[in-house]
């Protein structure tokens, strides 16, 4: 079994191609499906988000896991081999980089939280349609522990920035103050109402929220701000009025089209839009309207490394953590061939140790109580000594990367049913925690 990473990320692939690889939550059950029908590949989890589109996953030994979803991205989102720009990492790698996402330094805002968060969903999404294994979930389990270790004891998700706020950042440098502004807010999601309140904060002059919801959750009344909602379908009729657009729907089409904005835009007003959804919700040929300036996700990319400046101090510390946390992983996994001989050998020691306890207790009944506890701790101890070197040594075994060939060996010398055990095991403490 391999441990892989698998997809496309802000770092190494446009938007443009980004945008057309979004799983919808409402086709998550038949995405699964189809990956787990892939020869070899027996777990997965899709996380897909605003800058990332991932595949994290557990393959058969000797499996190509890059050519397998290769094909299922060409397949399942209609890909050419040439616009496949995807990365493949295994083992340590994979896990390093997974830990790295979970503890924010892998987002395009460094420390952002909301990425564990993506993360948490992901993972229980994945659960519910069966489509993880022991190893995943322990994975899993470790990275969402170490993210909110490290955001407790490094601070580094205190006041950190969002995607939104790095917008209305960019609109703040472009404008300066905002207390002229006036800005169409389309969607109503949690990076507009993050957007709406970092407005609010600098006191933009108007805000219009374009939503087919009438509520808007976590928005109050500011004394410096006027807010005014209108129906999504009256968000061209608001452009004239408006120096600026925010839009961050969860659409799978564009919201703002090109023939009907220039019907309602004034010709050579200033105007800046801000697209920070996925796909993208603006059609990208405004940006050619003169007076008009478009930025979407990549576009943000500058103010972001500004906010990373700020908290590198962080990073050294960390990055050991990261480190230290994928080692103690992957040597677990390394293991997991040997888990269940060893505990089939302690299983099927106690069980001759107790057999033969019973046997020596049924012949000697004159014995005290006191006496019997002496020999059968006296006894325990020494199947246990016996026991401990070989325990330690095919423990070791599997940290080489040998626990599959040991095992196999174990199995012809040893008469214990392994998978028996294993299976008792996990009725007795619950497949979760054994």
């Amino acid at each position: 079994m391999n441990i892989g990473i698998y997809g496309m990320h802000y770092k190494n692939t446009p938007v443009k191609i980004r945008e057309r690889a979004a799983f919808k939550a409402s086709g998550l059950e038949s995405a699964y499906h189809t990956i787990l029908s892939l020869e070899g590949i027996n777990s997965c989890v899709i996380l897909s988000t605003c800058n990332r589109s991932q595949l994290i996953y557990e393959a058969d030994d000797g499996v190509d896991g890059k050519k397998k979803l290769d094909s299922f991205f060409q397949e399942y989102f209609g890909f050419s081999d040439e616009e496949i720009e995807a990365y493949c990492h295994h083992e340590v790698p994979a896990v390093s980089m997974f830990f790295r996402m979970c503890c924010g330094l892998d987002s395009l805002v460094l420390g952002e939280d909301q990425i564990l968060g993506q993360i948490k969903e992901a993972y229980y999404a994945a659960r519910e349609f069966g489509a993880t294994s022991k190893a995943v979930n322990k994975l899993f389990q470790n990275g969402i522990t170490l993210g909110k270790k490290v955001k407790y004891e490094t601070g580094i998700s205190e006041n950190s920035l969002s995607i939104a706020s790095i917008a209305v950042k960019q609109g703040e440098k472009i404008f300066g103050l905002l207390n002229k502004t006036k800005v169409l807010i389309v969607g109503r999601g949690e990076m507009c109402r993050r957007a709406i309140k970092h407005l609010i904060s600098l006191n933009v002059g108007h805000i219009y929220i374009a939503t087919r919801s009438e509520l808007l959750t976590g928005i109050g009344k500011h004394p410096y701000t006027e807010i005014t909602r209108i129906p999504f379908d009256d968000r061209y009729e608001v452009i004239a009025d408006v120096d600026w657009i925010i839009s961050a729907t969860s659409a799978p089409h564009q919201v703002i089209e090109k023939h009907y904005f220039y019907k309602h835009y004034l010709q050579g007003k200033d105007m800046l839009i801000t697209d920070i959804a996925l796909p993208r919700d603006i059609d990208p040929n405004i940006s050619h309207i003169p007076g008009v300036k478009l930025y979407d996700i990549d576009d943000l990319e500058e103010v972001a490394n500004e906010n990373m400046l700020k908290r590198s101090g962080k990073l050294t510390l960390i990055e050991k953590k990261i480190q230290e946390k994928s080692r103690e992983f992957f040597d677990w996994y390394r293991c997991l061939p040997v888990y269940p001989r060893i505990k089939a050998i302690q299983h099927h020691s106690k069980e001759v140790t107790e057999m033969e306890l019973e046997n020596l207790f049924s012949q000697m009944p004159h014995l005290s109580q006191k006496d019997r506890d002496n020999i059968e701790a006296f006894v325990y101890s020494l199947a246990k000594k016996m026991w401990r070197t070989p325990i330690q040594q095919l423990k070791q075994v599997g940290l080489e990367g040998k626990g599959k060939e040991a095992g196999e060996l174990l199995d012809r010398l040893l008469t214990c049913d392994y998978m028996n055990v294993e299976e008792k095991m996990e009725k007795e403490y619950g497949k979760e925690k054994y």
